[in-house]
């Protein structure tokens, strides 16, 4: 039977160990806001400018389908002071910071000046999603000279909630064609709405990402974080979305995974290491984050068991594949330009020439452009063999940085996934010695 002390001490230790969860050191990661994502370059979204000619405007439809004959027209309730405009045509931009009970997802905005000439083009946006251009403030504009300008809208119902998108004039003489086609799809596919010409419309680009680079000298890597539904706010459970990747990366659209409703039920792993995301900051300004080993790992291969498959191009445009290197220890090392040090040179030439028949080794460029590998390979006069990575390789084996070294043995199970090529040699001459 326990006396007091001893149920005193048994006391004790739950919560000591609720104390080490609870007080792991929060990691605050500020965040970069309007950061250009990989999808903002490649965008192809075009605002289509209709020409203005009755107070009552047609719903927002998406392009091709045949607008829903249930929604009840737009009808404006005021404009807005247009004096010094000559021509007016209008549009809609996505943005569901501005949500009410009858319109969701697009406002309207009214175009003063949209035939391009040499008068200064006028943005009157519905700011409040109330159909009455005369409350919104001023316009934004676009000058003569201008190729580009950002319109910043603020989410009505959240402090400090914005959002902004950049708008790129088409330039004349310009893929002439391909702009003759558009005009004419927008034209037979835009209901009754009197579109104008792909000349006066405008590319969109949005800024609906935030971003932060962490490193602390041990362990760096990057997160951000989409604002998927536009409203300028980065923590909607089941709507956002999360980005992890290598240090100083830019977000990429194929690796995006959706934010969980309770936000400390969002993890990841990178470096070996497990976070969980402790808060979001709604309207995206910072992310804190703790270091979790309770969290079981899975991105990563596994010690002792067989390594994935995979065929590659050498630097000759050869196709070779892993299985041919079998009964055969192979060193599999990931590099870049930046990454690969003097000393990575040095050992992976001393392990071509010194262990050439008891080592296959492999070495794969990840993220340089193939051209600029041949002109390393052929003027740094590089001894060993290389060939090119690519992103079926880098996720079959969850690599996030290079350089890095993985060691196989003959029936391809991995040994270590975090040789350097120095210690790769240091053990091969241990073997030798042994």
């Amino acid at each position: 039977m326990f006396d007091k002390k001893n149920k005193r001490e048994l006391l004790i230790i739950p919560i000591i160990l609720i104390g080490i969860f609870s007080f792991a050191q929060s990691i605050h990661l500020p965040m970069i806001k309007e950061v250009e994502d990989d999808f903002f370059t490649k965008s192809q979204s075009i605002l289509p400018v209709y020409k203005y000619e009755s107070n009552l405007i047609e719903p927002y439809s998406k392009f091709g389908l045949k607008p829903d004959p249930s929604q009840s027209f737009y009808s404006i309730v005021k404009l807005p002071e247009m004096n010094n405009c000559r021509d007016t045509g209008y549009t809609y931009i996505y943005f569901s910071g501005s949500d009410n009970d009858i319109r969701q997802g697009y406002i309207l905005a009214l175009i003063g000046n949209y035939k391009r000439s040499s008068k200064t083009i006028y943005f009157y946006i519905d700011r409040n999603n109330d159909l009455d251009f005369s409350n919104d403030g001023l316009p934004d504009s676009l000058v003569t000279s201008q190729n580009d300008f950002k319109i910043n809208l603020k989410n009505l119902s959240a402090k400090n909630a914005n959002y902004s998108f950049k708008l790129t004039r088409f330039k004349y003489g310009e893929n002439v064609r391909y702009k003759n086609l558009l005009t004419q799809h927008y034209k037979a596919h835009s209901g009754q709405k009197k579109f104008t010409n792909i000349n006066y419309c405008f590319r969109e680009q949005r800024y609906n990402s935030t971003i932060s680079h962490f490193n602390n000298g041990t362990d760096s890597f990057t997160v951000g974080i989409k604002d998927i539904n536009v409203n300028g706010i980065y923590n909607d459970g089941c709507v956002d979305k999360l980005y992890v990747g290598a240090y100083n990366s830019q977000i990429n659209s194929d690796k995006l995974f959706i934010i969980k409703p309770e936000i400390e039920d969002n993890t990841f792993e990178w470096g070996g290491k497990s976070y969980r995301i402790m808060n979001i900051h709604s309207n995206g300004d910072y992310l804190e984050i703790i270091e979790d080993n309770r969290i079981a790992q899975t991105q990563k291969l596994k010690i002792g068991r067989k390594t994935p498959k995979f065929s590659y191009l050498n630097i000759f445009n050869i196709e070779h594949n892993l299985k041919e290197y079998r009964k055969q220890k192979v060193y599999l090392f990931f590099w870049d330009k930046q990454s690969l040090s003097k000393e990575d040179t040095l050992y992976l030439s001393k392990l071509n020439k010194d262990f050439n028949d008891q080592l296959k080794l492999i070495t794969l460029n990840h993220g340089d452009k193939p051209k600029q590998v041949r002109i390393k390979f052929y003027y740094d006069q590089i001894k060993w063999p290389v060939g090119y990575s690519n992103s079926e390789i880098a996720e079959k084996y969850f690599l996030e940085n290079v350089s890095r070294g993985y060691y196989l043995d003959k029936k391809r199970r991995l040994i270590n996934d975090q040789i350097s090529p120095k210690e790769m040699y240091e053990l091969m001459i241990n073997q030798l010695d042994s």
